[in-house]
């Protein structure tokens, strides 16, 4: 069984690029594009952002704070994370 910390940590990347948006907020497309990107970012969050417990938009702007240590890829893909967390954040009710 996994503990807590474990589950936290293979959960944080989609908790960064969603924020605090939540995930019912977004189209099955925008859901998929979230998990991409997720995928992109995955390894940069573990190395530079692992600490932090997520949520509440932290993990996204620990990202911002590292963009010049970034993976090229996850670099390129923050833009989108954040546009995404922002049409999540419109259609929450």
């Amino acid at each position: 069984m996994a503990s807590t910390a474990a589950r936290a940590l293979r959960a944080a990347p989609l908790v960064v690029l969603l924020a605090a948006a939540p995930a019912f907020a977004l189209s099955p497309e925008k859901k998929a594009e979230a998990v991409a990107l997720r995928d992109l970012c995955k390894a940069d969050y573990l190395k530079f952002c692992g600490f932090i417990t997520p949520g509440g938009g932290r993990g996204l702007a620990c990202l911002q704070r590292h963009v010049a240590d970034l993976s090229p890829a996850c670099r390129d893909a923050l833009p989108r994370a954040e546009a995404l967390r922002d049409a999540a954040k419109a259609v929450r009710p």
